[in-house]
């Protein structure tokens, strides 16, 4: 079955189980801003009405399986959505982005303050979900992903611009920024369905290397697609000095490098140095090479899968894995 990754969330809605908790994860959002008073929970209402894949609930859904226990399971997918939807806030803020999911973002309509706050309003709702007893483990997953992602975040500040950067550097950045919530998502769900450790680690490598895949497709959507389609402006990394993998691969290929490299340390990057420097990834491997590295990634996920000897939802997942690269927003 060819499943795109809108298909394999319309599979998981066939399944009486997965729909029943993505949809009570759903509920359980917007409950949680309405019964709060005040701008934070207004502001942070605005970000999550509008939306997503809610990819994160659903890997924590499918990797917590089917115990008869689903309390701890459903509070770890509604904390990944909130220390997701928090993160995105603190990056537009760090992008000066505009839009996010098709809407305006809290600090285009509210200011950098406001948007701060909202953020560290929904970290704090998510840790607090991940307090108890039964989501422990769960909770030290999480707490070591934010802490990574931050870390990515200084690192990938760190490296704008440097034409230096290396493929293995920016792998760092990306394992770091997006794949650790992918990873702890897995495992943390995992945990909290009652998985031995073992069975744990192979799902937390799982989304380590499907976050890898992902983000190395979302860097070449906003190389190539467009805002309308995205959601979120187009063409942003590369006018922010965001080197990512197809740049770097022209800034080692022979042809290219020279013009390339000047555009970069130029700081150039506006629209005209934009479609000078995609032309020439149109005109070289570029594209092709990164989008093979996302296929390698997607692949490993995969192989990850094959040391779990019971696990229901394993069909879903290598759907997952496999079809994660052709989505086109």
């Amino acid at each position: 079955m060819n499943m795109t990754l809108e298909t394999i969330f319309e599979a998981a809605h066939r399944e009486s189980a997965v729909l029943f908790a993505l949809d009570e994860v759903e509920r359980r959002l917007h409950r949680l801003t309405a019964a709060r008073e005040g701008l934070c929970a207004r502001l942070a209402a605005h970000v999550i009405q509008a939306g997503g894949k809610r990819l994160r609930p659903l890997l924590v859904i499918l990797c917590g399986g089917p115990g008869p226990d689903r309390e701890p399971v459903l509070d770890v997918a509604v904390a990944a959505e909130l220390i997701h939807t928090a993160s995105l806030i603190h990056d537009d803020i760090l992008d000066g982005a505009d839009t996010r999911r098709g809407v305006p973002t809290i600090n285009a309509l509210w200011g950098n303050h406001a948007a701060v706050l909202t953020g560290d309003f929904l970290f704090a709702a998510a840790f607090g979900l991940l307090a108890g007893e039964q989501t422990r483990g769960a909770m030290a997953l999480m707490t070591e992903a934010v802490q990574a992602m931050c870390q990515g975040e200084m690192e990938e500040g760190e490296s704008l611009f440097q034409t230096s950067l290396t493929e293995d550097a920016y792998i760092a950045h990306i394992e770091k920024k997006t794949a650790s919530l992918l990873a702890a998502c897995c495992g943390a769900g995992a945990l909290a369905g009652g998985a031995s450790p073992e069975t744990a680690a192979a799902l937390a490598a799982f989304g380590r290397n499907l976050g890898l895949a992902y983000q190395i497709v979302d860097d070449l959507l906003d190389f190539s697609s467009d805002d309308c389609t995205l959601g979120k402006p187009a063409n942003s990394d590369l006018a922010r000095g965001v080197l990512t993998l197809p740049v770097i691969y022209l800034l080692q290929e022979g042809s290219h490098r020279a013009a390339v490299e000047e555009i970069i340390a130029g700081r150039a990057c506006g629209p005209e140095g934009f479609a000078r420097i995609k032309k020439a990834a149109e005109e070289t491997a570029a594209l092709a090479y990164a989008y093979q590295k996302a296929l390698h990634f997607a692949g490993q996920a995969r192989d990850c899968l094959a040391s779990i000897p019971y696990l229901p939802s394993r069909e879903m997942l290598l759907a997952l894995a496999g079809r994660v690269v052709s989505r086109k927003s």
